[in-house]
């Protein structure tokens, strides 16, 4: 029997903008995912505290996705203190979803600095892990050594998602469109520039409405 796969979509979403939809499309046909669930970090390890709230950026996230009945807000590193640590959300989730196939996307940046996660080795006891080509970066993708027996080719990282639970790791070459967070806060603290094919209408309108990153 074909299991039910959910794609884990985490990061700061500062704000989210069209590139992260893109993805999420992208990732959604090519696992046949049940559902992507995108998770607001409240305190990322690797980052500086974002100056908007974690529920501004939540906000945001909601108000983005709600015309899509696939994705889901998931507000679990809002509701727990300390850092956002990746492998605790899993956890969380494993237990939610016992039986699904769970999919982590990780961008290929991201992905080259997992031994400085925490418990990072960990990750593949919980989750597949779908590492996401960046075009802006010339270097090819380089697995972990504790990594490459897990490593398939993307169609056999679908089949792999569609009857285990966790344990394989998989490379969408394509990219999502290029658009920053970083970017675009900084338009937004210096108005000039049109923003309209970067960001959802509803969240434009949120950030202009709360006077969100005014002085990024």
């Amino acid at each position: 029997m074909k299991m039910e796969c959910i794609g884990i979509f985490g990061g700061t979403f500062n704000p989210i903008h069209n590139g992260h939809l893109a993805l999420a499309q992208t990732v959604l046909d090519t696992l046949h995912c049940t559902q992507i669930r995108f998770v607001p970090a409240a305190l990322p390890p690797h980052k500086t505290a974002p100056a908007v709230t974690a529920q501004h950026r939540a906000a945001m996230v909601k108000l983005a996705i709600q015309a899509h009945p696939q994705y889901v807000l998931d507000s679990c590193e809002l509701d727990r203190q300390g850092p956002s640590y990746t492998i605790e959300t899993l956890h969380l989730l494993r237990q939610r979803f016992p039986e699904q196939s769970l999919c982590l996307l990780i961008g290929q940046d991201s992905y080259q600095q997992l031994p400085t996660w925490h418990r990072w080795q960990e990750l593949l006891e919980y989750c597949h892990l779908l590492v996401v080509h960046r075009a802006d970066l010339a270097s090819r993708l380089v697995l972990h050594a504790e990594h490459t027996e897990k490593f398939v080719a993307i169609e056999a990282f679908v089949s792999q998602c569609a009857a285990a639970t966790h344990g394989f790791i998989g490379y969408l070459p394509e990219s999502p469109p290029a658009i920053s967070s970083t970017g675009i806060r900084a338009v937004l603290a210096h108005p000039g520039q049109s923003l309209t094919d970067q960001l959802p209408a509803s969240v434009l309108q949120y950030i202009h409405q709360h006077h969100l990153y005014q002085s990024a």
